[in-house]
């Protein structure tokens, strides 16, 4: 009988776990929904313990609102598409997702902040631009897609182009998304290689 109450115990609990979206067709995971593997901490040694500031809660990654270290792949992109969601959790929020950014990231970020979503900043991006505009109110899920290749890239924001831009260096680097002090949470981070 207890083995029964055990495995019924088990299966409520797997029952109850966070739907992870699986990846589109011809896209892979970039975040599993369960842990940080394929991720990395800026400025981390091997054996450092993993910073506070970043959690995986209910299939997000959910950043607490401490400061530093950023969050990055483990792998390096060159010519990629990624989709992901993002939502800000206070009125003023400020955040930031890199591409092809340097291993401990800092350079080449899509401001992820208040009145300044979208804009790019640490890197020279000729074209690029803010879109407040087009993000969704605070709390609800926004819908990034970001296309990297050659020296271009270009941002949609929720199904609508936020802009192109040219002048993007180096040739390859990591993705990653910027702890800035403020709570916020990202989920379904796919990403499509292209030759």
């Amino acid at each position: 009988m207890q083995k029964l109450l055990a495995w019924m115990v088990c299966l409520a609990a797997s029952l109850c776990l966070p739907e992870v979206q699986a990846a589109d067709a011809g896209f892979e995971e970039l975040f599993n929904g369960r842990d940080f593997t394929g991720w990395r901490c800026s400025l981390q040694k091997t054996g450092d313990p993993w910073p506070d500031n970043w959690k995986v809660k209910d299939g997000v990654i959910y950043l607490t609102g401490l400061m530093r270290p950023h969050l990055v792949t483990t792998r390096t992109f060159t010519d990629f598409e990624v989709k992901f969601e993002w939502r800000a959790l206070t009125p003023k929020f400020n955040g930031g997702f890199y591409i092809r950014t340097k291993p401990d990231a800092g350079n080449n970020q899509i401001r992820v902040d208040r009145n300044y979503e979208g804009a790019f900043l640490a890197g020279n991006l000729s074209g690029a631009k803010a879109a407040p505009t087009l993000q969704k109110a605070i709390g609800e899920w926004n819908e990034w897609r970001v296309v990297v290749k050659g020296t271009s890239a270009t941002l949609w924001c929720n199904g609508k182009q936020a802009w192109e831009a040219t002048g993007l260096v180096p040739a390859s680097g990591h993705i990653g998304i910027q702890a800035e002090g403020t709570p916020m949470e990202f989920r379904n981070l796919q990403v499509r290689e292209m030759k």
